[in-house]
């Protein structure tokens, strides 16, 4: 049973719990107002790994140090004009959650913080506006408090360093990712569709892994080569799919030349998978720039499908090699064996940002605090500053999912549950309790269960609210003095503000994974479109990091949603980029009549991509521009994008028909 907790589950939990406790007394010992706050960011804090629990740690303590300047500023300010107020607060709030959507580092976690922050800070503040700073400060003392205990803790009794286990999975998706270009090479395209959305997937989660793995102690040194490596590997499965294409086309129009590549094609399936040296790699290369030429001599479509299978093989091998060359840097910089050169600063790309969900999200969230805000104005309900917060909160903790509805009622089930469990605990059991050392082992009875619990990956989105909400929901302090009614009302505000963010979030987001799937896919023929139409050669370049990021954001949810919702073949838009760019690289080589072709077969690809021209009339200007290109010996790299930007676009039409003899023909 996957659900039941193992040592290490046990011993996250203790050494957790031991962290709140050691925050809880020292916050008792000082006379904090609010030791509960300290005991909660623990549990908040703590991760599972040690660069997990620093980057968390320290945008944690930034988005806090934020949010409450921005509380201390605006409610003495506006509080005599609640309208204003709610509204700064409500501008504040969504837009420091799409900042932190826009942003694709942990630092996101401190933009989402500094927006809810300001409301858990500046709506209780409301009646004692005087008071503000001094709540603010100690709201910053204590989270910082839970920060300091948890990362104490951990570091000492429990480290887990990322880097070792991000290393152990960078070789197992480098492997795969050979044994898929392998794969395609043997002609079994369509078995490839689930593994290259599962490397898509495994690269995302590496990306995830790095980013933590950035906090602890030399991991910016040791693992700066990785970047670079991801941007080379995740062009693998492109050309694998391009190429096993050719392979299937190949074996329809000539078997008997296809019979006779096989051998070089095991050949490259074999160095990809294997460890070979430079000098093999070259050796091959050698002899499919070969095959290459002769095919080029051979003319016709065929001969045509085999010059590009060479071109798409030769780049395949070399992007492999450099992927190898990329992974031997990063394990000898983790063995202190490397002392090459540092990868060049800014080669990551910025990749997608879908703005209409980012403005909805924002949207969202400001428009759950005004809804709890306006509610508690009018009605004047003593706890509507918790609803409001907490309406706040459930806006911007899951804004980043397709569809945040069903992670909020989770939520709010698991915040039901923490009530229940804080509720007899705090009125049947805390009563009789007297003296630190009974409070501890009672709350030890309570919380290592549940901190056992909520380290278990599949239950952690649901034990996560009781973990978290149960110290907030007691509420300890130095002397004991709960009341049943505050609590109830307590209860009950957090339960409105969660379901007013839920209700919102429904209403102003609630197309669901179908739609985010759609607007990826418009999103990449928006792009391919702008390929087309030509832009600068950075301009080009961050097109085609975007497509491929929503590449990877769409084989991340096509679990969730069919396939068919994309409407096209997958890889489609992102092989036809591809093909675009090349053809911009070798149309200022071209002469003036095959540069005027191509750039006709380059417009009608925006043309079919918009809408506007029949798919007939865009193949037929893509064949002219073959016809065009296939007679000029420097216009090889033209004719095989097109032939490339052809298959992406057109996988099921019929070979071109009466193409010109090859170069060397009419040399004869």
């Amino acid at each position: 049973m996957d659900w039941l907790p193992g040592r290490r589950e046990w011993l996250f939990s203790l050494v957790t719990f031991a962290a709140a406790v050691l925050a809880l007394f020292i916050a008792f010992g000082t006379g904090l107002e609010r030791p509960y706050w300290a005991a909660t960011t623990v549990y908040i804090t703590a991760q599972g790994s040690a660069g997990a629990l620093r980057a968390k740690g320290i945008w944690r303590l930034c988005g806090t140090f934020v949010g409450a300047a921005f509380a201390v500023l605006a409610v003495p300010n506006l509080v005599n004009a609640p309208p204003l107020l709610v509204l700064a607060m409500a501008i504040w709030v969504g837009g420091c959650l799409a900042a932190a959507l826009l942003d694709q580092t942990p630092r996101s976690y401190g933009f989402m913080l500094a927006g809810y922050t300001a409301g858990i800070i500046g709506f209780p503040s409301v009646d004692a506006p005087d008071a503000i700073f001094t709540t603010a400060l100690l709201r910053v003392e204590e989270i910082s408090l839970g920060i300091a205990c948890a990362w104490a803790l951990h570091a000492i009794l429990l480290p887990r360093p990322a880097t070792p286990q991000l290393l152990r999975r960078l070789e197992a998706w480098t492997a795969d990712v050979a044994r898929l270009a392998g794969d395609a090479l043997s002609g079994g395209v369509p078995s490839l569709a689930e593994d290259r959305r599962r490397l898509a997937r495994d690269g995302t989660a590496l990306d995830a892994m790095f980013q933590q793995a950035r906090y602890e102690d030399g991991g910016r040194a040791t693992l700066r080569w990785l970047p670079v490596l991801r941007a080379e590997a995740r062009r693998m499965p492109v050309l694998a799919s391009a190429a096993g294409d050719r392979v299937a086309a190949l074996q329809a129009a000539d078997p008997a030349a296809l019979a006779r590549i096989e051998p070089l094609l095991r050949e490259v399936a074999a160095a990809i998978g294997a460890q070979v040296t430079p000098e093999a790699v070259q050796a091959l290369d050698a002899r499919l720039a070969a095959a290459e030429r002769d095919a080029a001599a051979e003319g016709g479509w065929p001969g045509l499908l085999r010059e590009g299978l060479m071109d798409r093989l030769r780049e395949l091998l070399s992007t492999w090699a450099a992927c190898r060359a990329h992974a031997g840097r990063i394990l000898a910089q983790d063995s202190g064996s490397y002392a090459g050169p540092s990868p060049e600063a800014g080669l990551r790309l910025p990749g997608h940002a879908d703005l209409l969900l980012v403005g909805l999200s924002g949207l969202a969230a400001g428009l759950s605090v005004i809804t709890c805000c306006a509610f508690w104005i009018l009605a004047g309900w003593p706890d509507g500053a918790t609803a409001a917060m907490m309406a706040a909160v459930g806006a911007s903790l899951f804004a980043q999912l397709d569809d945040p509805a069903p992670a909020i009622f989770r939520f709010m089930q698991g915040t039901l549950i923490a009530v229940a469990v804080a509720g007899i605990t705090l009125f049947a059991i805390l009563p009789m309790v007297d003296g630190f050392v009974p409070l501890v082992i009672v709350l030890g009875l309570l919380y290592l269960p549940i901190g056992a619990l909520f380290a278990v990956p599949s239950l952690t989105p649901r034990m996560a609210p009781i973990a978290i909400n149960g110290f907030a929901l007691l509420a300890l302090q130095s002397t004991y003095g709960a009341e049943f009614a505050g609590f109830i009302e307590g209860g009950i505000a957090m339960m409105v503000g969660f379901g007013t963010a839920l209700t919102v979030t429904r209403l102003v987001r609630g197309a669901g994974v179908a739609w985010r799937v759609d607007r990826l896919v418009q999103a990449d023929r928006r792009d391919l479109v702008r390929l087309a139409e030509g832009r600068r050669p950075a301009d080009l370049r961050r097109i085609a990091a975007a497509m491929l990021d929503r590449f990877e954001a769409l084989a991340a949810r096509l679990g969730a949603a069919d396939a068919s919702a994309m409407g096209q073949r997958e890889l489609a838009e992102l092989r036809a980029a591809f093909n675009l760019l090349r053809l911009r690289r070798a149309a200022p080589v071209l002469a003036e009549a095959t540069q005027r072709a191509v750039e006709d077969a380059i417009g009608a690809t925006a043309g079919l991509v918009r809408g506007s021209l029949a798919p007939e009339a865009a193949l037929a200007r893509i064949d002219a521009a073959l016809f065009a290109a296939l007679p000029e010996p420097s216009a090889r790299p033209a004719a095989l994008a097109l032939s490339g930007l052809r298959m992406a676009l057109f996988p099921r039409a019929a070979p071109p028909s009466l193409l010109p003899p090859p170069p060397a023909a009419l040399a004869a």
